[in-house]
């Protein structure tokens, strides 16, 4: 009996083993005839993207070259239109086998695949990671121990760089618009060195306003006095103040809205709030702040309000 049971229990293991393979195979097979089946309607866009790895010997040090292609669709706007973007990012990556390289280089580019309206760019840039955030790409590249990440932005209309700044930034928001006004501090710190470009002396730092049609950029210099010397090269704490009940500031300073205005808004109306730096320097922790209003769209240096024993503005 106990034979018999064993012979059994062998028996009907073996048969449903068999039945899984075959209903494992049914399945498969279905699979593959539903990934490989044609599917019908008109081309719009076609394109190929392509991974490879490279591997090569650089001085004796084992290197390795990989580079990636991706594709998103994302929603860019212009006004209150929205235009459906397909874009391609190609991701290229090169480090020695035995470290990480945070850096990349990165090539997107942006074309309509709907008749909303005619997009195609291009553009091509390094940085460490990459977000779509406010109708743009955000672009950040981290910095050492002792540097500040650098971050950029790029329109998703045209591809072009609309704004930078080091370590972090503020934003100017308008119920209802997806449209962002950008404000930033770019310090010596910042990762790569931006400001070397400027080649001007005693460079404290720059400010940048931004929207998607226009920049503009306040210098900031240090005179010659017993402050100077104490004044740090990181970016400062930087919050934006409401001037009126027109505005309100949310996200700890970190962004103001523009609550009186709707999508018919004009930058003639973008007003009514400042731009606060505090500057902490000296062993007793003094400090100093720079107080920049922003009037119709743009900043109002002439109504600002800092020391100007230590500071020079000068505006681009």
């Amino acid at each position: 009996m106990k034979r018999f049971t064993k012979s059994y229990h062998f028996l009907l293991c073996v048969t449903t083993a068999v039945i899984l393979l075959s209903a494992c195979k049914e399945r498969s097979a279905k699979n593959t005839a539903t990934q490989t089946e044609t599917i019908s309607g008109t081309s719009l866009y076609v394109d190929t993207g392509t991974s490879s790895v490279k591997v090569f010997d650089q001085n004796g040090k084992v290197c390795i070259q990989q580079s990636s292609t991706s594709y998103e669709m994302i929603n860019a706007y212009e006004e209150q239109q929205k235009i459906p973007l397909l874009l391609k990012i190609k991701k290229t990556e090169l480090c020695f086998a035995d470290s990480v390289n945070k850096e990349k280089v990165y090539e997107i580019s942006g074309q309509t695949v709907l008749d909303t309206k005619t997009i195609s760019w291009q553009t091509q840039f390094v940085a460490t990671q990459i977000e779509f955030k406010d109708n743009t790409i955000l672009a950040t590249k981290e910095g050492n121990d002792t540097e500040e990440d650098f971050i950029k932005r790029f329109s998703l209309l045209t591809g072009k760089e609309i704004f930078s700044c080091s370590y972090g930034g503020l934003k100017v928001a308008i119920p209802n618009v997806r449209q962002k006004r950008f404000i930033g501090f770019t310090s010596r710190k910042a990762t790569t060195n931006p400001l070397a470009e400027l080649k001007e002396e005693n460079l404290l730092g720059t400010l940048t306003y931004a929207s998607e049609n226009s920049t503009a950029t306040l210098q900031f210099k240090l005179k010659r006095n017993n402050v100077t010397a104490k004044i740090p090269t990181s970016t400062p704490d930087m919050v934006l103040v409401p001037l009126n009940t027109n505005t309100t500031a949310i996200e700890d300073g970190k962004t103001i809205v523009m609550m009186q205005l709707d999508e018919h808004y004009s930058p003639a109306d973008i007003s009514d709030f400042c731009v606060k730096l505090t500057i902490y320097y000296g062993d007793d922790n003094e400090a100093t702040d720079i107080i920049i209003p922003v009037k119709h769209d743009k900043f109002d240096v002439s109504s600002a309000k800092y020391d100007r024993d230590i500071f020079e503005i000068i505006q681009h």
